[in-house]
C-alpha cells in the first residue's frame, strides 16, 4: 500500500502541526477517500520513528474498529506491530497493545486500566459532543489524567454539527483544521466515483413537518409524510423503472423509520426487488449476513434506517436512494458518500432523491461548494442539474426561456423574503464574497518545486484554497513576501513556509485579518480575488 497524493499531504499536515503548534488537529476528508488507510499510513511513520509510541483508534461502531484495524496491518504488512483490538461487538478486549483499535461504547470508561497513551485518534470526530460530558469526552479526560501532553486527532468527512457548527474551536477537544481534502477535486482526479442525481416527481410534503432542537426534522413528525402508502407506492414505482432502466445493480435505500422501512421493502418486493430492511433492531448475525451478501452482489438492494450512513464500505454501490429527507448536510453528505467509492463494476453512481435533499442541500456534484443553489430538474427524464447550464446534460432537453424567468422571478423572492437567503448568484462565474469563519495552514509539497503554503479558508460548509509561494525565487515568491507582510507588516528577512507554520498565532493573526473572501468559479475551481470586501 502506498498513499495517495492527497492522502500523504494529511499525513504531512499532521506532523506539521504536531511539531508546531499547541492543541488538537482534525482532518477532513470525504466519504470514500480513504481515511482508514491515511490513519495507517500514519501510524506507519511514526512506528517506523518511534518504535515505542502508543496509540489508540476509536470509533464509534465494530464495522469501523475492524476496519481501520485491517488497513493498518495491510499498510504494515511484513513489519513487526503490536496491533489488538478492544470491542464487545468483536469478542475481543487487548490490554498491552502498543497501538489498540477500540469501541467506544466498550472503553469509554476504562482508561485507566490501559497504560498511558501517546495520541488518540477518533474515526467520525463529529460525534464528540462540543460541551459536556459523554463517553468520548469521559475517556479522552480520562487518558489525559495519565499522559497530560496527550494528542488527540480527528478524522472526518463533515466537520460540523447542525446544531452547534464547527467541532473544531480554541476551547473543545479539536482545535483546528489542518488539512481538508475537497469532494470535487477528488472526483475530477479519479479518486471517487462521479455523481449523478435525478430528483423523482413523487415528493413527501414537508410544510407541516416539525423541527427539533438540533435543526432538523423530528422523526416521528417527519414519519406522517412519509409513512404514506400513496407516498411510498408512488416513489417506488418510479425508483424502481429508473434503476431497471438504468440496470443498477447495488442499491441502498435510505429510509424515515422502522416501519417505513419495512413499507419500502415490502413494496419493493411487489415489484420484483428483494431488499431486505436493516434497523437498529436488527440482530447482529443478521445484519452481517445482509452486508455480505449486499457486497458481493448476492442481494441486489437493501433498505436502512440510522444505520449505513456511516461505516457502510461497499464499493460497488451504483444507486443511492434517498427516501429520508433531512436538513442536516452532514447527514445528507454522509447518505450520499455510499456511493462515493470507486470501483471496477460502476462508471458513476446515481442519487435518487424523494425526499427534496438535493433541492436543500444543493447540485451532488458541487457538494460542500455551497455556491450554486438554482437548480433545475429536467421535466424529460428528472436528471437535476444547474440552471445556469439550461440544457439537460443527460437527454438535451432545454428549459424553456419562460420557466427561466420565472425560476429567477422565485428566486428573486426568496432572497428577498429570506428564505434560504443568500448572496450567491444565478451564474457560478460571478464574483460572491463569503465571510470568513476559519483560517489553517499547511505545507504544500508539489514534487520538482519549492515547498508552498496553503491557506485554507472556511465558509460555512465550504472551504476555498490559496497557495503562497513564500520559499519561491523571482516575483513569485516576492508577491507572497508582501501578502505575508500586509498580514503581520514588514519583516527583518524573508519568511520561509517554515517560519510560517513554526509562528504560533500565525492562524489567529490571518483570521482576524481576513473577514472575508471575494472567490470566482474558473473552469472546475474557485479562485480567491480579493479580500475583506463588503459582502454582497
Amino acid at each position: 500500500m502506498e498513499p495517495r497524493p492527497y492522502q500523504l499531504e494529511a499525513i504531512n499536515a499532521v506532523d506539521d502541526y504536531l511539531c508546531n503548534k499547541e492543541g488538537n488537529p482534525c482532518v477532513v476528508m470525504p466519504t470514500g477517500s480513504g481515511k482508514s488507510p491515511t490513519m495507517a499510513f500514519q501510524i506507519q511513520r511514526w512506528k517506523a520513528k518511534a518504535p515505542w509510541v502508543r496509540g489508540c483508534i476509536l470509533a464509534h461502531r465494530k464495522e469501523l474498529v475492524g476496519q481501520n484495524e485491517e488497513k493498518l496491518r495491510l499498510a504494515m504488512s511484513g513489519q513487526s506491530i503490536d496491533l489488538g483490538i478492544f470491542s464487545a461487538g468483536l469478542g475481543k478486549k487487548d490490554y498491552d497493545s502498543s497501538i489498540l483499535f477500540a469501541s467506544i461504547d466498550s472503553i469509554y470508561n476504562k482508561a485507566g486500566e490501559f497504560p498511558p497513551w501517546d495520541f488518540l485518534f477518533v474515526d467520525e470526530a463529529h460525534r464528540i459532543p462540543p460541551s459536556g460530558e459523554g463517553k468520548y469526552r469521559t475517556f479522552i479526560k480520562g487518558c489525559q489524567r495519565f499522559n497530560p501532553k496527550l494528542r488527540v486527532i480527528g478524522w472526518t468527512a463533515t466537520p460540523f454539527r447542525m446544531a452547534c457548527g464547527s467541532i473544531c474551536h480554541k476551547d473543545h477537544i479539536l482545535n483546528e483544521i489542518c488539512y481538508e481534502s475537497k469532494l470535487t477535486d477528488l472526483i475530477d482526479q479519479g479518486y471517487l466515483c462521479r455523481l449523478r442525481s435525478k430528483v423523482g416527481a413523487s415528493q413527501p410534503d414537508l410544510s407541516e413537518v416539525k423541527r427539533n432542537s438540533g435543526g432538523d426534522y423530528i422523526t416521528a413528525s417527519l414519519s406522517k409524510s412519509t409513512n404514506r402508502q400513496n407516498v411510498v407506492q408512488a416513489a417506488i414505482s418510479e425508483a424502481v423503472a429508473i434503476i431497471n432502466a438504468e440496470n443498477r445493480k447495488h442499491i441502498i435505500f435510505f429510509c424515515v423509520d422502522v416501519q417505513h422501512c419495512k413499507q419500502v421493502s415490502e413494496e419493493l418486493r411487489r415489484h420484483g426487488i428483494y431488499a431486505p430492511y436493516v434497523t437498529g433492531k436488527t440482530s447482529q448475525s443478521d445484519r452481517d449476513r445482509i452486508t455480505r451478501d449486499h457486497k458481493s452482489g448476492y442481494l441486489r438492494a437493501v433498505c436502512c434506517v440510522n444505520i449505513y450512513t456511516e461505516g457502510y464500505d461497499v464499493p460497488p454501490i451504483d444507486c443511492v436512494v434517498l427516501l429520508r429527507p433531512t436538513l442536516s448536510p452532514g447527514l445528507f453528505s454522509q447518505m450520499v458518500g455510499r456511493g462515493l467509492r470507486i470501483d471496477s463494476t460502476k462508471s458513476d453512481c446515481l442519487i435518487l432523491d424523494f425526499g427534496g435533499c438535493i433541492d436543500e442541500h444543493g447540485p451532488i456534484d458541487l457538494l460542500g461548494t455551497g455556491h450554486i443553489t438554482a437548480l433545475a430538474t429536467c421535466c424529460r427524464c428528472r436528471e437535476s442539474f444547474s440552471r445556469a447550464v439550461r440544457v439537460c446534460p443527460s437527454c438535451g432537453w432545454e428549459i424553456p426561456k419562460v420557466e427561466i424567468e420565472r425560476l429567477e422571478t422565485v428566486e428573486r423572492e426568496r432572497r428577498m423574503h429570506a428564505d434560504k437567503a443568500s448572496n450567491k448568484s444565478i451564474l457560478s462565474n460571478e464574483p460572491i464574497t463569503v465571510p470568513v469563519e476559519s483560517v489553517y495552514l499547511s505545507r504544500h509539497v508539489k514534487e520538482g518545486s519549492p515547498d508552498s503554503l496553503r491557506v485554507q479558508y472556511r465558509s460555512g460548509l465550504s472551504i476555498y484554497r490559496e497557495w503562497v509561494c513564500l520559499d519561491h525565487p523571482g516575483e513569485i515568491g516576492n508577491k507572497a513576501q508582501r501578502w505575508w507582510q500586509e498580514r503581520f507588516g514588514k519583516q527583518k528577512k524573508r519568511v520561509t513556509v517554515k517560519d510560517a507554520l513554526e509562528n504560533l498565532l500565525a492562524t489567529s493573526e490571518i483570521l482576524s485579518w481576513t473577514k472575508s473572501v471575494t472567490v470566482v468559479k474558473i473552469g472546475k475551481y474557485w479562485q480567491i480575488v480579493g479580500y475583506n470586501k463588503q459582502e454582497a
